[in-house]
């Protein structure tokens, strides 16, 4: 640390002193100024070069107008996968009465017979589509018309797309699940989704399901009848139900 030697008597003050600890003199205090290295012609020169630099400054632009290009594109691009129908079949009329599939469902449950019931995914929906008809204003949203749910099954695993209108365009929402049946409580496990053909993982899909609640409150009654089976296996196109045993 500088020590500030007073002139007058020659004592040795702290640095942060103004007067003389001993004599009360004023300190010259110009040593404790810490003076910058003087910089070189040539290295500001180079310094001021590089600040107004025509070529960095085209490059640096050049970058943040692909980057918002890029970023532009990918967003424009998500909203048109969200906006695209996915591949999904067309309305099917109701070749099922909307109690035939809950009548042998509840036949299997009470009297155990048939001891497996199968259905297909054409059925399945058949019957959605009737079923979900006295439901319909319980299922609208505001801006949203609910138009009609569709099931779909492949190996262990049932996909489930609502499609939703908002000013007459269709706009779909589907989930992917694995489902198993364990101690009369259907478990299910997501596997994750869309918005349209714009796919969602599992992990953001999973806090996504409230789009669904609507729906789940509808199929409430045929959930309940499902979970109180023995066994249900999914399978390409079509379902299993064991019943349960005696």
């Amino acid at each position: 640390m500088t020590k500030l030697i007073c002139s007058e008597c020659g004592h040795e003050n702290e640095a942060e002193r103004i007067y003389c600890h001993s004599c009360g003199a004023r300190l010259d205090r110009t040593a404790t100024t810490l003076k910058a290295p003087r910089e070189g012609l040539k290295e500001t020169q180079r310094r001021v070069r590089n600040m107004f630099d025509p070529t960095r400054v085209k490059i640096r632009l050049f970058f943040f107008r692909i980057s918002k290009f890029i970023l532009g594109a990918c967003a424009t691009a998500a909203v048109i996968q969200m906006v695209l129908p996915p591949d999904v079949p067309p309305p099917v009329k109701a070749i099922l009465l909307p109690s035939q599939i809950s009548l042998e469902l509840e036949n299997a449950i009470t009297y155990h017979r048939p001891a497996q019931l199968q259905f297909t995914e054409e059925q399945v929906n058949a019957y959605f589509a009737s079923a979900l008809k006295s439901k319909q204003s319980s299922l609208n949203k505001p801006l949203l018309d609910f138009k009609r749910a569709i099931i779909g099954f492949g190996e262990g695993k049932v996909a489930i797309t609502a499609e939703r209108s908002l000013f007459g365009l269709s706009l779909y929402s589907g989930s992917l699940y694995a489902i198993n049946l364990k101690e009369g409580k259907i478990a299910a496990s997501n596997k994750g989704g869309s918005i349209g053909r714009l796919p969602i993982r599992p992990e953001i899909m999973q806090f996504m399901d409230f789009i669904f609640a609507d729906l789940w409150s509808a199929v409430e009654r045929e959930r309940k009848l499902v979970a109180k089976m023995g066994a249900i296996e999914f399978h390409q196109n079509n379902v299993l139900l064991n019943a349960p045993s005696q």
